[in-house]
């Protein structure tokens, strides 16, 4: 086979037939032929007469027969890689670093990235030490500058992929940071390879952890950055800031004497720059300095809460010590903005919105005078620009100053800011409708229910029919205020917003009809029409069940526009209308509870038309599952008129691959559950069937696993002694679940799917003993399990501090224990992790059902020990 050939083929060719001829014959040789194939390829990366084309493909194939993002498929390909002949990898890994030298900057940066895979391999096994020796010497100062680039680039690939703790890894830092100094050195005559330097030390910072830690390499590196921010390439200027954010977020300990000699001037002359890139990039400096204090300061109240004083970092107050110069530059940049720029592009000016408010969260009350000054100077410019800036300005220190101090200031403001809503420019209009919901948002208090709201309404009804972006702010002011005003509107007679109710569904409506979705103001009218159900109080709940009927032909409608689909975004357009009113009829059978029997066999029929006619790779049938999920909790054991026909819609998405899908109705499975009680036995061995048989498949994503243990206890639960036929299996399986543990390797990612298993195990554990009380000597064999598995898991720190969790596990004890009342497992509960994690419930800062389900599994422990 002609590699060459073959590659120019899978990524030239013109012809379709031709081009898949080749990727087969690659695939083919992978599967058949590996080493080989690997050689091949390695042959045809190293010929330099080659297209550049052909060489780039050629280590792209290479990099991924090594590594992958799954990582499944990772760990199986790394192994592979180990288990390969000593000669094969030499010869691949001298190839790499060989082409790192080309003068060809596309096929070097091909070569960064394979070099970046096989080291993330051998480098934590303490091979290819060499590697380190010869990217040193590349980005030596005599070396051509396309090859220091290219190795820095190698360098900051290697660090961005690489495990930080590992000490195989961290071996290299000393290594790696020569290599990034020589580079970033302001002795470095072309930019280019100074750029690359710094952005490999930003993936590096985690590895140099001990060297930071000593004064003299910390000067070095502090030192180099600094001296980057003053290059007249503002690409370098922007790389240096960004570096210096990144210094700040890891080693704020270390950076007081930095801010007070260099940093605070250094930052607000960046922030000053013409160039937007580098002003953002130290805007964003300041942003990470207040994100930290923030962080210490919430770790600081949480010590003190816990009584362990004196723990944590310290804050040094940067953001305050700094406010009198960082704070009017920052407003003074608000004015930065660009007519005509999206959304998606960040600005100068939403660069400073962000970062003040985080100095409002991090500096309170300081912050207040200055901007009242700024905004009180601007708002009645002549200048849009500054009528915007004083709009954003107000809106975005109303989270971190005392509401008392905010309230009184926002009575005054009301006023001129609904003005505003009249605005010719469209900027200002869509911020002040953004200003308004965050007053609605954090600081309530400040809005007169009587004097300010009826205006506040008026003008928000306007806005829905004004530009797509003031409409969608203005959908989320009215939904921020009925969260606020009505929070108990359920339980009530009338609320505070009862008399805007009609005007506001009408308007809402009105808005949720347009064709598009720009802005997301179509699906934004929808959730404030959500909102306004949630929390609708009893007198307009005619309204509301009038509303059911407007959504219902709404949705019947698609079904027939689903027949005028011509292109992908008529499918994307139709499919996001239905989610959105699926969404909205959800939370209206949810309201009026089982007011809906009456229309439930409508509302079926619908449902199950809508996943009998849903579109290929269709995104709709999870929401429409969620629907049937709240009838079913609305007519309860009525549901079961419903279920021969719907059955087979829901056996068919439980046995569907897409996790997401299968997870939408295994939850629905839970919800049936609940509202047919005893009566889903009948329904219970096809649901085990496919439960069991999916947790028998190796390649089912894992994610699933945690819901169908939990479901399993849904289902014993409710059928009670009837899941005696089931105990034995489920118990293996739950056995099986529970062996899993963490260990030094383990991923934060995988410590987090740990913890969800082990609450599904908790949840089935909780169910099986519910729905077994009667039938105590079935359950006995498997007492003495369950207590091991509850032993380890309250040594899980991070599990335990779920309050949920705790509940669960001491009313699980509680129950077993009253199940044996002639003290068949009382050797169980004198091990004393019982008692800790009963005291551990009892906690000051838990829930009065947390502490009262403590004090009975108490008592309950008590008389197990009396036996």
């Amino acid at each position: 086979m002609d590699i060459g050939q073959v590659l120019e083929n899978a990524i030239l060719a013109t012809d379709q037939q031709v081009r898949a001829q080749a990727e087969a014959q690659l695939k083919d040789a992978a599967r058949d032929h590996f080493v080989p194939y690997l050689g091949m390829l390695n042959d045809a990366l190293k010929n330099a007469e080659q297209r550049t084309e052909v060489r780039i493909l050629a280590s792209i194939a290479l990099k991924n027969e090594i590594t992958a993002k799954d990582p499944r498929t990772k760990n199986m390909q790394a192994e592979r890689w180990i288990a390969l002949p000593q000669e094969a990898k030499q010869q691949i890994k001298q190839t790499s670093v060989d082409t790192l030298v080309s003068s060809d900057d596309r096929v070097a940066n091909a070569a960064a990235q394979l070099i970046a895979a096989i080291a993330d391999i051998e480098l934590p096994r303490n091979e290819w030490p060499e590697l380190t020796v010869v990217l040193v010497e590349n980005t030596k100062a005599d070396k051509d500058t396309k090859v220091k680039r290219a190795s820095l680039l190698t360098i900051g690939y290697i660090c961005e992929s690489a495990d930080p703790t590992n000490a195989g890894v961290v071996s290299q830092a000393n290594g790696f940071l020569t290599a990034i100094i020589q580079g970033a050195h302001k002795d470095e005559p072309t930019s280019v390879v100074r750029i690359t330097a710094l952005n490999a030390l930003v993936n590096s910072l985690e590895f140099v952890r001990q060297n930071f830690g000593h004064d003299n390499e910390r000067n070095v590196i502090m030192q180099v950055v600094c001296e980057a921010t003053q290059s007249e390439d503002t690409e370098l200027q922007a790389a240096a800031f960004g570096a210096l954010g990144r210094i700040m977020s890891l080693y704020y300990d270390y950076m007081r004497p930095y801010m007070e000699q260099a940093l605070f001037g250094l930052t607000v002359s960046g922030m000053q720059s013409s160039d937007d890139t580098v002003a953002c990039m130290a805007v964003e400096f300041w942003s990470t300095v207040c994100e930290e204090e923030i962080e210490i300061s919430l770790q600081m109240s949480e010590y003190y809460e816990s009584g362990e004083m004196g723990q944590g970092k310290q804050s040094f107050n940067f953001a305050q010590h700094a406010m009198d110069k960082v704070l009017p530059t920052l407003l003074s940049l608000l004015t930065r903005q660009d007519e005509d720029s999206s959304d998606d592009d960040w600005s100068v000016a939403m660069a400073a919105g962000a970062c003040l408010q985080l100095f409002a969260q991090n500096t309170g009350n300081s912050i207040v005078q200055a901007t009242l000054n700024f905004v009180s100077n601007n708002l009645t410019s002549e200048s849009w620009q500054q009528r915007e800036a004083a709009v954003m300005a107000f809106g975005s220190i109303l989270d971190g100053p005392d509401p008392n101090e905010l309230r009184g200031l926002i009575g005054q403001a009301l006023p001129p800011m609904l003005n505003l809503m009249q605005d010719p420019s469209l900027q200002v209009k869509d911020t002040v409708a953004w200003c308004i919901g965050r007053m609605a948002d954090l600081v309530i208090e400040g809005i007169d229910v009587q004097k300010d709201l009826p205006s506040i309404i008026q003008a928000l009804v306007h806005g829905l029919k004004d530009h797509p972006k003031v409409s969608t702010n203005c959908c989320w002011t009215i939904m921020n205020l009925t969260e606020q005003l009505c929070q108990d509107g359920p339980q009530e007679e009338h609320s505070a917003m009862s008399q805007y109710y009609e005007v506001l569904v009408e308007s809402l409506l009105q808005s949720a009809s347009r064709n598009d979705n720009e802005a997301s103001c179509r699906t934004s009218a929808y959730e404030a029409l959500s909102t306004l159900v949630i929390f609708s109080s009893r007198d307009v709940q005619p309204l509301v069940e009038g509303l059911s009927t407007e959504v219902v032909t709404r949705l019947e409608a698609t079904l027939g526009m689903q027949q005028q689909i011509v292109s992908s975004d008529d499918k994307s357009n139709i499919e996001e209308l239905q989610i959105n009113l699926l969404g909205l009829l959800t939370n209206i059978i949810r309201r009026v509870g089982e007011q809906v029997q009456s229309g439930a066999q409508m509302l079926m029929t619908l449902f199950m038309q809508l996943l009998e006619r849903k579109l290929p790779n269709s995104l709709v049938e999870e929401d429409i599952f969620i629907s049937i999920g709240a009838v079913a909790g609305a007519i309860g054991d009525n549901f079961q008129a419903y279920m021969p026909s719907f059955m087979p819609y829901l056996i068919t998405a439980l046995k569907d691959p897409e996790y997401h899908t299968c997870t939408t109705a295994v939850g629905l499975v839970a919800d049936i559950c609940h509202s047919l009680g005893p009566n889903v036995v009948d329904y219970t061995p096809t649901f085990m069937e496919v439960f069991l048989e999916i947790l028998r498949q190796e390649d089912a994503p894992r994610e699933i696993k945690p819901v169908i243990l939990s479901c399993m206890g849904d289902i014993a639960s409710s059928i009670g002694t009837g899941f005696g036929p089931y105990l034995d299996g489920v118990m293996g399986v739950l056995s099986e679940a529970s062996k899993l543990s963490p260990d030094a390797e383990t991923t934060l990612e995988f410590m987090d799917y740990i913890d969800r298993l082990r609450e599904s195990i908790v949840d089935a554990y909780v169910g099986i003993v519910a729905g077994l009380r009667d039938a105590s000597d079935q359950l006995l064999p498997y007492i003495q399990p369950i207590f091991g598995f509850l032993a380890v898991i309250q040594t899980d720190h991070e599990l335990m501090k779920s309050e949920s969790i705790i509940r669960s596990v001491v009313g699980l004890l509680g129950d077993i224990a009253s199940m044996y009342p002639q003290g068949q497992v009382a050797p169980l509960y004198r091990e004393d992790w019982v008692s800790d994690i009963i005291r551990r419930a009892r906690d000051r800062s838990f829930s009065t059902g947390t502490k009262d389900t403590a004090k009975w599994a108490r008592e309950q422990q008590k008389k197990q020990l009396t036996q």
